[in-house]
């Protein structure tokens, strides 16, 4: 793994070369608080599309929340809208603990992508007449503008005792998940070069955005979460290079380095059942999950959310199954689809949901 990022992170970066105001780092020396709590059990990120009858099955909201939204000036507070959706969600869900999803990419101020070699042309495979650009999510300058936005949101979210959990978003394109970069897109892949993009580079960045999480929200008590898939990178003559050996690297890091305030993610499970067996539909993520699973199973935190409804039931599972798989695993929590309450086969019903539940809420205890 590289570290020469993460040093120069620990050391400092040069926020004023961003145009933005420094802000002095927690004291290496003072004691952690313990983590407010586990965002545990059936989650869901549109609250306003469940049934009221069916809300008792779920037990935690996440909120999407854009940089865009939340920073829209550089160096400025959280935005009155971003405080808004925080107090949206607040009143919508009586849940005991709340997960804040950061979007950065494309969904990052103009400002933002500003810096450096950005803004950057970038095409969405699942939609390629729309017209995105994603920052130089690499460059020092932009990466000290995430890490301000995370200074401001601190004092927002210490007020708030429910947000247990943030996104690592930094490095993200189109989602959030920053080991997915569309590489498989000539277009993107090209882009990518001509402003400089390496594979260390890429690493780096990502162990920055960590150490910045760790040093600005784990005070708080508050966990950062990582979206993790196998790495899409270029090889040496610029084409796609998927490697699991490097998301593992990475998640060790930052086991390492945050410990239980650093967990594992994962946005795509699939399961269905074969022969009276739970078995995850992508064989390209077994390697990834086995170890998510040993490390749940030596009391890790670990989540998931699952794929789409469609792209579970293309691959013959269901959304029970999935959550299923995910709770005898070790998980801590499932995402559920939009369309859960519709599936056609083994819906989540009451019993179902609190069987789920209790399961989830074991397995997030041996974590804290």
């Amino acid at each position: 793994m590289h570290r020469r990022g993460l040093l120069k992170l620990a050391a400092g970066l040069p926020l004023a070369a961003a145009g933005l105001s420094a802000a002095p780092a927690a004291a290496a020396t003072a004691p952690l608080p313990p983590p407010r709590g586990r965002v545990a059990g059936l989650l869901v990120r549109e609250d306003h599309l469940v049934r009221p009858a069916n809300r008792s099955r779920l037990r935690g909201l996440v909120l999407r929340l854009p940089w865009s939204v939340a920073q829209p000036t550089p160096g400025a507070a959280i935005s009155e809208a971003a405080e808004e959706l925080l107090d949206g969600a607040e009143a919508a869900a009586d849940f005991p603990f709340l997960k804040l999803r950061l979007l950065a990419g494309i969904d990052s101020p103009e400002w933002a992508k500003e810096i450096g070699d950005g803004p950057l042309p970038w095409v969405d495979p699942d939609d390629v007449t729309a017209a995105h650009t994603v920052p130089h999510w690499w460059d020092a300058g932009f990466l000290a503008a995430y890490e301000d936005l995370l200074t401001k949101l601190a004092p927002v979210l210490a007020g708030r005792p429910r947000w247990a959990e943030v996104t690592v978003s930094a490095t993200c394109t189109v989602f959030a998940e920053p080991c997915i970069k569309q590489f498989g897109v000539a277009a993107n892949r090209s882009t990518a070069i001509c402003a400089g993009y390496t594979d260390g580079a890429d690493q780096d960045a990502l162990e920055e955005a960590m150490a910045a999480h760790h040093r600005r929200l784990t005070p708080l008590g508050i966990t950062s979460s990582v979206a993790y898939n196998p790495w899409q990178t270029l090889d040496a003559g610029g084409a796609l290079k998927t490697d699991p050996n490097t998301t593992i690297a990475l998640m060790n890091h930052q086991r390492t380095t945050m410990e239980t305030y650093g967990v594992w993610a994962n946005n795509s499970l699939s399961v269905r059942e074969e022969n009276g067996e739970l078995v995850q539909t992508r064989p390209e993520y077994e390697s990834m999950y086995q170890h998510m699973i040993t490390a749940a199973g030596q009391g890790h935190p670990v989540q998931f959310q699952t794929a789409t409804l469609a792209k579970i039931e293309d691959a013959g599972g269901t959304v029970y199954d999935t959550a299923s798989w995910a709770a005898r695993n070790g998980a801590v929590s499932v995402e559920l689809p939009r369309g859960w309450e519709q599936a056609p086969d083994k819906v989540i019903n009451q019993d179902r949901a609190d069987e789920l539940n209790a399961r989830f809420a074991d397995n997030a205890a041996d974590t804290l």
